[in-house]
């Protein structure tokens, strides 16, 4: 039986399966930057980098980590455009917001039915201010910020981790999240069960017989799981 779920951050509970990127090259498509994919994608590369290393990020809520993601995705791409970088700022920030309000009304909804609740993320060392910034932390029982544990996905390790920290079996908890590499490979191999969260966008899944619940949003999570509840006995 189920008794825990952990949940990714960036690309799950900040948002509905979309990845950061993704977003991204949205926003500058509609400001009108008609860069190609991999120079974006080398931009965004440059800034998941300084976010790993950087001080300031470690203790950011939202705005100023996003802002400061923003600075130097433009950095790389040397563009000196203050419009260009609220914009990129206030589109990437609306719908998280959006999405943070729906997701803390299905964590509540979890904890009511019973299960514990966690956050698995390769984060930048923030990740409890932004449970906080989000209105998560009354909600949770672990938070387990990559950078804070020295454990990064996709080693199985960092899931053996929260497994322990839960006092649980790995059988009886399960992660949820959008990345099929980083998130259902190693929480399978972990001996976790898994729910992938595939998005909007149809994906083709790689590997379906690691997947134990394949969700398009997250709001479906509740009903999936009362659907699979004689699969988790």
């Amino acid at each position: 039986m189920i008794r825990a779920i952990l949940f990714d951050m960036g690309g799950t509970l900040d948002g509905d399966g979309v990845h950061w990127l993704e977003r991204f090259l949205a926003l500058y498509r509609s400001s009108g930057v008609a860069l190609p994919r991999e120079t974006i994608r080398e931009a965004f590369d440059e800034a998941e980098r300084k976010s790993a290393q950087d001080e300031t990020i470690a203790s950011a809520d939202l705005e100023k980590m996003i802002e400061l993601h923003v600075k130097w995705q433009l950095a790389h791409l040397g563009l000196d455009d203050p419009a260009l970088e609220r914009h990129l700022v206030d589109g990437f920030i609306a719908p998280v917001r959006k999405a943070a309000a729906d997701n803390a009304m299905l964590l509540a909804t979890l904890v009511e039915r019973g299960f514990e609740l966690g956050i698995v993320s390769n984060g930048c060392g923030n990740v409890e201010k932004l449970c906080a910034d989000f209105g998560y932390t009354t909600f949770l029982s672990l938070v387990v910020d990559s950078r804070r544990v020295g454990l990064f996905k996709p080693d199985p390790a960092i899931f053996l981790h929260a497994a322990e920290k839960l006092g649980g079996e790995p059988t009886t908890i399960m992660m949820v999240g959008d990345s099929f590499e980083r998130d259902v490979v190693p929480a399978k191999k972990a001996g976790l069960k898994t729910a992938w969260l595939e998005g909007p966008s149809p994906r083709a899944c790689p590997d379906p017989s690691l997947v134990d619940l394949h969700l398009r949003r997250l709001a479906d999570l509740p009903a999936a799981l009362s659907a699979a509840s004689p699969a988790f006995a």
